[in-house]
């Protein structure tokens, strides 16, 4: 948190939101009750060698009912926090209260992939547009990881590693990273958290292999950390190398932490097809 505080480009009300809702996160993962599906409503080793995802986005299992409880908690939080996010989450308490807007109806919208909800309330709130999105996305995120944690063992172990999507529901990751001596490269799934090994030669996002169609750059204040961009589909991935990082792994703050990047790619006119961890 001091590194993303360091940085000066997030606005504190930001960062302190996240500083507060992590740690409500990682409680609400350990107390999640996750229904599995049988392994015979799941796709087969064939399927999933084909390039198929464990279980598609939209039936992935989780905690409704405590992402249901962890909404108000977040949206409470939210308001806390001062500043267009606390303005953001007084309009959406007042419209929940008015009956305007359903909580289990943007729960339900966010793994279908519908974002018609989500838009149309990033238009009503213009100062802080992604307040719904976060609240959904965090809400949703203890459950869906411990669905994720528990059924990683069914990813056959031979899967071959060569595309970007998670084999778990095929969601795009966020952030890549290297780890082990060899420097195995990881992706970190943007809706389940799943961490699934790909090529290290790739672009995550359109699987393109050609390296004369991949580039990489470095900043000198950011080591360890380089960007990858594919001038295939113009998208671009930050990876981060925690063999030379001597810190603890934290995708998701390390993301954040990292955003200066961000904005030099997005200058250059690359895109990123994924939210960050948080919804925004």
């Amino acid at each position: 948190m001091a590194e993303i505080r360091a940085t000066d480009i997030l606005p504190e009300e930001l960062v302190t939101l996240v500083e507060q809702v992590l740690p409500v996160q990682m409680k609400a993962r350990d107390e999640a009750k996750v229904k599995l599906p049988d392994e015979a409503s799941c796709a087969t080793a064939e399927a999933m060698f084909a390039g198929s995802p464990l279980i598609m986005r939209e039936h992935f299992p989780h905690d409704v009912d405590q992402a249901l409880g962890l909404f108000p908690v977040l949206l409470e939080i939210l308001a806390g926090t001062g500043g267009a996010a606390a303005q953001a989450a007084q309009t959406l308490k007042k419209a929940i209260a008015a009956g305007e807007l359903d909580p289990a109806e943007a729960l339900r919208a966010l793994p279908a992939g519908d974002d018609a909800i989500f838009a149309a309330w990033r238009q009503r709130l213009p100062e802080s547009p992604r307040a719904l999105n976060f609240l959904a996305a965090s809400a949703l995120w203890p459950g869906l990881n411990a669905a994720a944690l528990a059924l990683a063992p069914r990813v056959p172990e031979n899967l071959p590693h060569e595309r970007g999507h998670c084999p778990l529901c095929g969601s795009l990751p966020y952030i890549t990273f290297l780890r082990q001596k060899e420097g195995l490269r990881f992706g970190v799934c943007s809706f389940c958290g799943h961490e699934h090994r790909i090529r290290r030669l790739c672009c995550p996002y359109c699987d393109e292999a050609d390296t004369s169609k991949l580039k990489l750059f470095r900043v000198e204040e950011y080591p360890g950390v380089a960007v990858g961009v594919c001038e295939t589909c113009s998208m671009y991935v930050k990876t981060l190398d925690y063999r030379e990082l001597d810190k603890t792994m934290l995708p998701s703050l390390d993301d954040m932490a990292t955003v200066a990047l961000d904005v030099l790619a997005q200058g250059q006119g690359y895109k990123r097809p994924t939210l960050s961890a948080w919804g925004f």
